[in-house]
């Protein structure tokens, strides 16, 4: 535990909440979408309570990979002969400004509370799903988050889908198993590739098993962000491999390639 001027004891939750409150003074927090100063009384760190409210969730479901209208985020009979992710939820839409400002300062800007932002808006939008809570069996299910590469990792200082995970697995009483899955080839950035073909051949075979066993569960695989699908349907894949009964993507926002 740190030590004040004094030479007594502060709680790591103070020392947490000073450190917070010089940068504000230092480097005032304004909201990503309207610019307005935030305060302590803000619901996120980097958005006003007006915009956060206005974030509105997905209401329809599409394939994860030819992306047609199916119920409940279903892989399509088509798609699913060809794939392993079962079905896949998608929080709130990448068009919404303030959702692509998020993404985009958490992976480049690195702000890594906007995680924690993130991941509870993800617990809202399974709340108001009030059919997942009675989709999920507590005791065969497992939250996963993509892993990064511990190079990747190393550089950013955090895995933003860890984060998430943590969040989710907590709120609703499931095991977070990060452990589940190991990345053993770190891939280039998919976000450098504007080609779909690229795109899901850069995310191939990069996932493994990891040490905790996932045969016979049901594991609702956690990321920020899904585009083509790729990187999800290869950690499926390896879960698959492993004996997982079936497996959920869950991201926040889904993207669209500009071609």
């Amino acid at each position: 535990m740190p030590e004040n001027l004094a030479g007594c004891r502060v709680p790591t939750t103070a020392m947490t909440d000073i450190r917070n409150y010089i940068l504000d003074i230092i480097f005032p927090r304004r909201c990503l979408s309207c610019d307005i100063l935030l305060g302590n009384d803000s619901a996120a760190s980097y958005a006003c309570r007006h915009c956060l409210a206005a974030i509105t969730f997905n209401n329809n479901f599409a394939c994860a990979f030819c992306r047609s209208p199916v119920a409940g985020g279903k892989t399509c009979p088509f798609c699913a002969k060809e794939h392993f992710l079962d079905k896949l939820l998608v929080t709130a839409s990448y068009e919404t400004p303030l959702v692509e400002k998020m993404l985009k300062s958490l992976k480049y800007r690195f702000v890594r509370s906007l995680a924690q932002d993130i991941a509870n808006l993800m617990v809202k939008y399974l709340k108001k799903r009030l059919a997942f809570q009675g989709e999920v069996d507590q005791a065969s299910t497992l939250v996963v988050p993509v892993p990064l590469h511990f190079r990747r990792l190393n550089w950013r200082g955090f895995n933003q889908a860890g984060i998430i995970a943590e969040t989710i697995g907590r709120h609703f009483g499931l095991n977070e198993a990060a452990g589940a899955l190991k990345r053993i080839r770190n891939n280039l950035p998919q976000a450098g590739m504007p080609d779909r073909g690229l795109r899901i051949q850069n995310a191939k075979d990069i996932f493994a098993p990891g040490k905790i066993a996932v045969a016979g569960k049901t594991v609702l695989l956690i990321d920020d962000i899904a585009t083509t699908g790729s990187t999800l349907d290869d950690c499926a894949r390896a879960l698959k491999g492993a004996g997982a009964k079936e497996v959920i993507g869950f991201v926040f926002a889904r993207n669209k390639l500009k071609i």
